[in-house]
């Protein structure tokens, strides 16, 4: 008979660590504000996890969570990440850190390292508390501070210049850091460490959280397989100058794919959905919104996963690195974008034009007997964006144009040319129409003839079981009239 060993132990900190970091992330979603729903706190712990390389330390890997839980918290939000001296936050914790600050503990230093550092109370608020002076815990806390700045010395890291504020930061750091080993979590929920509970800042907040109902037991054990986010995504950067951020709200309106805005100037966009981002940024460059020259766009790939929370992983950070040495005007793969399509021209030239109608009677009779050997897809181009859909096209200068949406509770008429001239509003400077419409569908039909009444086509239009359709056979029938039409 072989013999039977255990399996070696997991060595990848997403196992490991998987009670450390979940108690972690949990405590700092609720320091936070966030309530802590199994949504929130499944991306939060893949937000953390796919910054951690397999081989981190589990003390190091939880110090780790909490910054990056209120980096998850602020970018969910779309706020700044708050706090002073971040960088802090990479710079790994030495345990004989937390062990001099151990061994010089009294009854008062350890309440304040307890409830000051670890459970963010004030010294007013504790000075109620414990009924002690403030003199005796500003005393107290200016020791804790000397304390590390030694040990930090004796370890070639002086901290002489850091200021009270940003040694605070580190005390918060080491409040929470736990040096194990630690009891059974069951021995734990049934009262029976409560010395360790006291020194032990990752035991205490799970007693807290287990107790309080915002983790259960089985959050704390790591799944057979999976612990470990697998996933990664390719993403463009759209970075935008100063002079163009207003823009940027108007992009995120139009788009129609997964995308995370980043703080004041990056917008991040599903690479994958390569077609409709390339003519989400194609369209904005055109109607200078903003113009080429106001965006640069870069294109990552690696770890992470798109959520109801944003872009999980460490992209949304790198990529504001990346960004800054690309062109302007550019996007990465893509090429260069397009200039802006010239101005509009004004209304007095479109009603110029009119005038100009009767000259040119004899010109159009020609063009009207002469068959159009022009494909009609190229004339018109139907884009989806901001709930609806963007019709280019381009017709003839006698051309009367017709719109009808479908808005889901019928046809309604959003335009109907009285004259040939009263299209000029949509003009975009190069001989071609754009317009703008929601609804569930377009009709858009163009023709030399004036527009009969169409509410008696409309209404016969509505009793089939396709009206668009309907109505766009009768009109080109009836009128010889070019329709296309569009649907979601």
């Amino acid at each position: 008979m072989l013999p039977i060993s255990t399996p070696p132990p997991p060595t990848d900190v997403a196992v490991c660590g998987w009670a450390g970091i979940t108690i972690r992330v949990a405590w700092e979603l609720l320091a936070c504000g966030a309530r802590v729903r199994p949504a929130v706190l499944r991306d939060a712990r893949d937000h953390v996890l796919l910054h951690l390389s397999p081989t981190t330390p589990v003390a190091h890997a939880e110090d780790r969570a909490a910054t990056l839980t209120r980096e998850f918290v602020a970018r969910a939000r779309n706020a700044p990440i708050r706090g002073s001296w971040l960088q802090d936050g990479e710079m790994p914790l030495s345990p004989r850190w937390r062990r001099a600050l151990e061994q010089s503990l009294t009854p008062l230093s350890a309440a304040l390292l307890r409830y000051h550092y670890a459970d963010g109370h004030g010294l007013p608020q504790l000075e109620r508390m414990m009924r002690v002076d403030q003199v005796s815990l500003e005393a107290a806390r200016g020791g804790l501070r000397e304390v590390v700045r030694r040990a930090a010395c004796d370890d070639g890291l002086p901290l002489d210049t850091w200021g009270a504020d940003r040694v605070d930061g580190l005390l918060r750091r080491l409040a929470a850091f736990s040096l194990g080993p630690c009891p059974p979590l069951h021995e734990i929920l049934e009262g029976l460490h409560d010395p360790h509970l006291r020194r032990c800042a990752r035991c205490d907040r799970a007693n807290r959280l287990l107790r309080g109902g915002v983790l259960t037991t089985a959050d704390l054990v790591p799944p057979k397989l999976g612990a470990r986010p697998s996933q990664t995504v390719d993403v463009l950067a759209v970075h935008f100058h100063p002079d163009g951020r207003h823009h940027r709200a108007a992009l995120v309106a139009e788009a129609d794919v997964p995308l995370f805005p980043v703080d004041e100037d990056l917008l991040l966009l599903d690479a994958e959905r390569e077609e409709e981002v390339r003519a989400l940024l194609i369209l904005a460059a055109e109607v200078a919104s903003p113009p080429r020259e106001l965006l640069r766009v870069a294109r990552l790939e690696g770890p992470g996963r798109w959520s109801q929370h944003g872009l999980l992983g460490p992209l949304a950070q790198q990529a504001r690195d990346v960004v800054r040495s690309r062109a302007w005007g550019t996007v990465e793969g893509m090429g260069e974008l397009p200039a802006a399509l010239p101005e509009p021209p004004s209304a007095g030239r479109a009603w110029m034009g009119t005038g100009l109608t009767v000259a040119l009677a004899a010109v159009a009779m020609l063009a009207w007997l002469r068959p159009d050997v022009r494909d009609g897809s190229e004339r018109v181009q139907f884009t989806p964006a901001r709930g609806g859909v963007w019709a280019t096209f381009d017709v003839e200068e006698d051309e009367r144009v017709l719109v009808i949406r479908d808005d889901g509770q019928g046809l309604a008429v959003l335009h109907a040319s009285a004259s040939a001239a009263d299209k000029a509003e949509w003009a975009t400077g190069d001989g071609g129409y754009r317009v703008h419409t929601t609804g569930k569908g377009v009709l858009l039909a163009s023709t030399r003839r004036e527009w009969p009444a169409l509410e008696p086509l409309i209404a016969e239009a509505s009793a089939s079981s396709d009206p668009l359709e309907t109505l766009a056979r009768r009109l080109s029938v009836d009128l010889e009239a070019e329709v296309h039409t569009w649907r979601l």
